[in-house]
């Protein structure tokens, strides 16, 4: 397994506000398959994703904040004390997902597929959900019908670094 780690000060020392991340920021990652990597301690801001595929990825106390994701997949992937805030998701799928101890919360998904996982999670985070794919919950068709119209909206109305070996991973994978 492939791992890029920065490592963050001991939790147990230090406010989470004052750990140090490897950012990576107003960058874009394109056309990318992304096998067994580890991401740990990293922040991505205003970062856009076009077609990436992350696979049996691991996102351990990592941030991403103001991103864009578009037509990419997690497939597999373990999210473990990261928060994921203010990103746009269009066209994405989320498979088979674990989120430990993590937080996706004021996010869009737009045409995004999720695993139930995912779909459990991102109820808490007030996030805003457009023409989703939610878990099959052996619904039948009247009854699908009947819940689009009774449809809820969820729609509510430290000085950096660049991280320059992340970034180059990313770009060459």
């Amino acid at each position: 397994m492939t791992s890029l780690t920065q490592f963050l000060e001991p939790v147990f020392k230090t406010e989470i506000e004052k750990a140090q991340y490897e950012v990576i920021e107003n960058e874009v990652i394109k056309a990318s398959n992304l096998n067994g990597l580890t991401v740990s301690g990293s922040l991505f801001s205003l970062t856009t994703f076009t077609g990436v595929t992350f696979e049996s990825c691991v996102f351990f106390a990592t941030r991403l904040e103001n991103c864009i994701f578009i037509d990419c997949k997690f497939i597999d992937c373990k999210f473990e004390f990261s928060h994921i805030t203010n990103c746009n998701f269009n066209s994405v799928s989320f498979e088979n997902c674990t989120w430990d101890f993590s937080t996706i919360k004021s996010n869009d998904f737009n045409h995004a597929k999720m695993c139930l996982k995912t779909h459990t999670l991102q109820q808490k985070g007030l996030n805003k959900l457009t023409n989703c794919l939610l878990p099959d919950l052996d619904m039948g068709w009247e009854e699908a019908l009947h819940q689009e119209e009774n449809k809820v909206s969820m729609e509510v109305p430290e000085k950096t670094q660049w991280g320059t070996s992340l970034l180059n991973f990313l770009k060459a994978a």
